[in-house]
């Protein structure tokens, strides 16, 4: 039996993958491109690879390729942090498919309550802490995450004054909360484009391709920085120096650089060649039932609902075509920990594995 699911949860299947051990051979695109080659890690040549296997060919990317890794912490920074397991649709006209995804940060003064230090509460870390007050933090933590799922969302959705006066009576927290900091990723892309048009696809990856190479020679600041720091854009995000740095130029003149070159060529790359895999391989990301709940994958409560009321009145939506995004940007399951993944790393691929992958260039 065939199930949806959504590109978020695709994503999330590669993200398991211990990408740093795993080899996968094959061309990112058409075919061998030295502008490509020279501007993605190892790591990141096999995060693409291997979401153009499981488009390809989803059995073949189970039994060759899939190796499940251990999945990320609860940081205690957000609301909705638990590690529910990803789901999967029967019914394409699920309204989840094309869900928002949207998360609220836990108030500083709330998440440290009890805790006291001589410096900043904002600049506090949980390495700094001990274990009594570690425990502490993350009781705060679940205190007000069970009182947002109660009581707090509702009056956040509907009043956020009223929410700040309940929060504030409530945790009587010092300095008092005045906002909310959110996240939250749409449904919406770079641009929006016909979803059969496969020719426009590759259009613009031709042209973010030629693109970056002009910019490449567009002066010899950019040639020198790139020629030795391309792979290393995740390294713009942090503080970490930039090793045999031999350029001429200082670590923030390199990374203002490679954030300009990652957000105009690198990442919109990254997400055209993934919805060039998927367009052309399998635009409906519809795979076997069986290979997804070996994959972790569960049903979808909002199906089996449908399926429910479906069984009741037999001129349901069965049959209807499947809508898929018209969007590049991955659409986020309520189920799917994939936003959580872009909060908490300052770069997608900015982790431990990339790390070990740069330092062998």
């Amino acid at each position: 039996m065939n199930a949806y699911i959504t590109k978020s949860n695709a994503n999330r299947i590669v993200k398991r993958i211990n990408l740093s051990k795993v080899e996968i051979e094959g061309d990112i695109y058409k075919e061998k491109n030295r502008v490509l080659n020279a501007m993605f890690s190892k790591y990141e040549k096999h995060e693409l690879l291997a979401y153009k296997k499981l488009m390809e060919d989803p059995e073949a990317f189970m039994n060759e390729i899939y190796e499940k890794i251990p999945q990320h912490e609860d940081t205690f920074w957000w609301v909705y942090e638990e590690n529910n397991p990803p789901a999967y649709h029967s019914h394409p006209t699920c309204s989840r498919l094309l869900s928002n995804f949207k998360n609220y940060k836990i108030p500083t003064a709330i998440r440290f309550k009890g805790i006291h230090r001589d410096k900043n509460i904002e600049t506090i870390s949980l390495k700094e802490l001990n274990e009594e007050e570690i425990l502490k933090v993350k009781t705060n933590v679940i205190n007000y995450r069970g009182w947002w799922n109660t009581e707090g969302r509702e009056y956040y959705i509907k009043d956020k004054a009223v929410f700040l006066m309940h929060v504030n009576n409530k945790y009587q927290p010092e300095p008092r909360i005045r906002d909310i900091t959110e996240f939250e990723i749409r449904n919406s892309g770079i641009e929006d484009m016909n979803n059969n048009d496969l020719k426009e696809i590759e259009n613009k990856i031709n042209q973010l391709i030629k693109e970056s190479g002009a910019y490449y020679h567009e002066s010899s600041q950019n040639t020198i920085v790139l020629q030795h720091y391309a792979r290393w854009t995740n390294n713009a995000y942090g503080n970490k120096p930039f090793p045999s740095n031999d350029t001429g130029y200082t670590d923030k003149e390199i990374r203002e650089i490679l954030k300009d070159y990652d957000k105009r060529f690198k990442f919109p790359l990254k997400i055209y060649l993934k919805e060039y895999y998927r367009r052309k391989n399998n635009p409906e990301l519809k795979m076997d039932q069986k290979i997804l709940e070996e994959l972790g994958f569960v049903a979808c409560l909002a199906c089996r609902n449908q399926e429910h009321e479906q069984n009741k009145d037999p001129q349901s939506l069965r049959g209807v075509s499947t809508p898929v995004a018209d969007d590049l940007l991955d659409g986020i399951d309520y189920e799917s920990d994939e936003a959580l993944e872009i909060m908490l790393k300052a770069d997608e691929y900015n982790d431990i594995a990339f790390w070990e992958d740069l330092n062998r260039y």
